[in-house]
């Protein structure tokens, strides 16, 4: 009987492993429409704007986002105690790519915990992110038309570019498994 279950255990593990991608699609809300294993910029702009963060980050309701609206909404993701400060630990986790280093700065010396604390209190406020924020200078990055703001499809095209980290124009496998870990529970755009 053990040998039985030793086999079946192993055999339930290999079907995780092979489920793997398609249970991606399942936590990114159904996004590969096409069921290739893999998203396009199109898929993943329609399952991205279904998570609402743009709107939710658009306080003035105007349709683009400002460099406060922006530098706001990424304080907020990682502000997760709603304390409104970061600790170090909320800014700098990285082992799921959710830190400063993690997600926004693919673990670029700018992001400096201490270098953003300005008053040097051990925690980062809102005021000291958007400096360091905006000296990183992402919204210019991503502000294609240049006018100081990001439409909502610039916002999900620089967001898609972060995934797309071998810049093929389709995320796939590994590029997926870092989507359904940022989209599900406890991740980066947990809503």
């Amino acid at each position: 009987m053990n040998i039985e279950m030793t086999k079946l255990s192993g055999a339930a593990a290999i079907l995780a492993a092979l489920a793997a991608a398609p249970a991606m699609a399942q936590e990114a809300g159904g996004w590969d429409a096409d069921a290739d294993g893999a998203l396009s910029q199109a898929e993943f702009a329609r399952g991205f704007a279904e998570r609402g963060i743009f709107d939710r980050w658009d306080q003035d309701r105007d349709g683009r986002l400002s460099e406060t609206e922006f530098s706001g909404g990424v304080y907020g993701t990682y502000d997760r105690d709603r304390s409104g400060d970061l600790n170090e630990t909320e800014y700098g986790r990285t082992e799921d790519r959710r830190g400063a280093s993690g997600f926004w700065g693919d673990n670029e010396a700018g992001y400096d915990y201490q270098a953003w604390d300005i008053d040097g209190d051990g925690v980062i406020l809102s005021n000291e992110f958007a400096s360091g924020w905006g000296e990183e200078g992402m919204l210019g990055e991503w502000d294609v038309d240049r006018d100081g703001y990001l439409s909502e499809d610039e916002f999900s095209n620089g967001v898609f570019g972060e995934y797309d980290e071998d810049g093929t124009g389709i995320i796939e496998d590994p590029e997926l498994t870092d989507i359904g870990d940022d989209m599900g529970d406890e991740g980066f755009w947990d809503v």
